[in-house]
């Protein structure tokens, strides 16, 4: 406005020479490439695929995981025990594959509700044979296969510590 007045010209001397489009469509001169996927290759599997954890890969995954692309905020966040937990399910004295089985359909569930974060409790295996525990690597290991999984993070003492999770979800 400032600029028009200034010069003394008027809308209609502006916009001389404009002419009117004869669609509203934006063509794009070639498609976008399929995004890639990056991560482990555990990230890659459907989710129909659940595995346990092989003998030989018995080692304890990390209390925390998150999926390549998800901010530190959000991570911290989650550390800290900043987002409501809006279900939670408990696996204490389920076989291996009840426990798959329990957990793959509650968080078919919390994605269907749109749900942000949840709560799993697998227990820290002191009732297993040789003091190992069985659910908690492998809890840890099904929730990387799963796509609906951001982010997971050991909660806090007071909450259950290291036999519990924070899990964050997608938004669907």
């Amino acid at each position: 406005m400032n600029n028009e007045r200034s010069t003394g010209r008027s809308f209609a001397e502006l916009m001389r020479g404009v002419r009117r489009l004869e669609h509203d469509r934006v063509e794009h001169e070639r498609p976008r490439p399929a995004p890639k996927r990056h991560g482990r290759p555990d990230d890659n599997r459907e989710v129909n695929d659940w595995q346990d954890i092989n003998e030989e890969d018995r080692s304890m995954p990390e209390d925390d995981y998150h999926r390549p692309g998800v901010q530190r905020g959000l991570l911290r966040k989650l550390k800290r025990g900043q987002f409501r937990i809006t279900a939670e399910i408990d696996l204490h004295g389920l076989r291996l594959s009840q426990a798959r089985q329990t957990l793959r359909a509650f968080l078919a569930d919390a994605a269907h509700e749109r749900m942000c974060c949840v709560r799993v409790i697998h227990g820290k295996g002191f009732s297993s044979p040789n003091l190992q525990p069985v659910l908690k690597p492998n809890v840890r290991h099904w929730l990387r296969q799963d796509e609906r999984v951001l982010a997971y993070t050991a909660v806090h003492d007071r909450a259950g510590g290291s036999g519990a999770l924070h899990v964050l979800l997608r938004a669907r």
